[in-house]
């Protein structure tokens, strides 16, 4: 066997490590291509579904009920549907998620091109979209460590942080004008993503070779997938391994807090706005404007998470999270508000690149899966409670929107209080990230 160092014959993430950009990578490419038009596919068929549900049942409720049963079953299932990815071939589940996604969206386009889509029917359709999402979904994000080392998963961080920022900025503008062309247009482009989401993950190599973990003993797993051991022992694992890393369950509590705070704000200045008679295109203007900011901050993440520890990262944005949610607290004046939440919003992106990419990035590759969606599902749970709590607290005789309000900032103070004294706060840049504890 050949062990020159100076073979042709490396690993992608041997690759990696001598690449100045990630793009150079084929494989990268070829998977931020797949990951691009799953995400994109998947942000058309939130905003169609609720308005087809509407036209189909002529009921708001069932519209709402629709997003709510899609978002909880893939809540539910995307912790196995980590398991999953971490016990079988990643790219092959890559490939079938494009695949399912392919046929659902083009059943769903003939049924509603020719009239035969109820809303009995359209409610099936929702819910095996949601199933495919939670059990296929993760094999995505598990992929991404196969690929790039944890010294560019910072990198790779705030390169997804832009792309969401760009999915969010135009997805409902396209999904608006596919929209007003048929009802049925939306599941056509999502018919056309997924299928170029199979293809190019059919394009990835079928061997993918990670950097070597050098992390602590005690960060090492044992697991294998390919061991004898029981989907039920090895999604229990999952979760016994991340709720037992004191960073990783410090960021977990961290990001729960701050999930109720931020869904809040958003869901709160929503219906309250709705209520006193603001125009819709005003509305949308808000998210628009967020929108906006996070790409910004987006652009900006990188340079942000190379030169600012990540803990540190950490604590700069939820206090600016927490003092830009103050004002909100005496006002519901809509310039303040856009304001606020413009504020809000930019440093964001930064913090999702510098603390993920810490945590998948010392995360051993055979627990991607897991690790990730518990972490995903933990934090998810309470945002996915908030609305409900959020109707209620607008009810509050003589307080309404303020006691909205007053539950943004406490959550948000907790979050800071919580950063400045949890283990989060130690975590270093990441050219030191390989040394810090998980």
């Amino acid at each position: 066997m050949n062990t020159d160092i100076h073979s042709p014959a490396h690993s992608p993430a041997d690759v990696a490590h001598s690449s100045r950009s990630l793009w150079s990578l084929s494989a990268y490419r070829n998977w931020f291509i797949a990951d691009t038009a799953d995400v994109f596919a998947v942000s058309l068929r939130t905003f169609a579904i609720p308005l087809i549900g509407l036209a189909l049942s002529g009921s708001a409720f069932i519209s709402g009920l629709l997003v709510t049963i899609e978002a909880a079953i893939g809540l539910v299932l995307m912790s196995i549907g980590g398991a999953i990815a971490d016990r079988h071939d990643r790219r092959w589940l890559m490939i079938l998620l494009g695949l399912v996604g392919m046929v659902l969206s083009m059943s769903a386009t003939v049924l509603l091109a020719f009239g035969m889509m109820n809303a009995a029917l359209f409610m099936l359709f929702v819910i095996m979209f949601a199933v495919m999402n939670g059990l296929l979904g993760p094999s995505n994000d598990a992929m991404l460590k196969s690929i790039v080392p944890m010294e560019r998963f910072a990198k790779a961080q705030a390169i997804r942080e832009a792309r969401e920022s760009c999915v969010e900025l135009s997805g409902g503008a396209i999904g608006g004008l596919l929209y007003r062309i048929a009802g049925w247009c939306p599941f056509l482009a999502s018919t056309v993503l997924y299928l170029a989401a199979a293809l190019t993950a059919l394009a990835l190599s079928r061997k993918t070779t990670v950097a070597a973990e050098s992390g602590p003993a005690d960060q090492q797993i044992a697991s294998d997938p390919t061991m004898d051991s029981s989907f039920l022992a090895q999604f229990l694992e999952g979760w016994r391994w991340t709720l037992t890393r004191r960073t990783v369950l410090a960021a977990i509590v961290q990001g729960a807090v701050i999930n109720v705070a931020c869904y809040g704000s958003i869901i709160g200045v929503q219906i309250m706005l709705a209520s006193r008679g603001t125009d819709a295109a005003l509305i949308g203007m808000v998210g628009t404007s967020t929108g906006i900011a996070a790409l910004i901050g987006s652009l900006a993440a990188s340079w942000l998470v190379d030169h600012i520890p990540t803990g540190k990262l950490i604590m700069l944005t939820f206090g600016v999270f927490t003092v830009a949610m103050i004002p909100l607290l005496f006002t519901d004046s809509y310039g303040v508000i856009v304001v606020c939440m413009v504020m809000a919003s930019l440093l964001f992106p930064a913090l999702n690149a510098g603390e993920l990419g810490f945590i998948y990035g010392r995360t051993p590759d055979d627990m991607q899966g897991r690790v990730s969606t518990v972490f995903e599902t933990a934090i998810g749970i309470p945002g996915a409670l908030t609305p409900a709590l959020v109707g209620w607290l607008l009810q509050t005789p003589g307080l309404g929107f303020r006691a909205v309000m007053i539950l943004v900032v406490a959550c948000a103070g907790l979050g800071l209080l919580l950063a400045c004294v949890t283990p989060t706060r130690n975590i270093p840049l990441p050219s030191q990230w390989e040394h810090a504890e998980l």
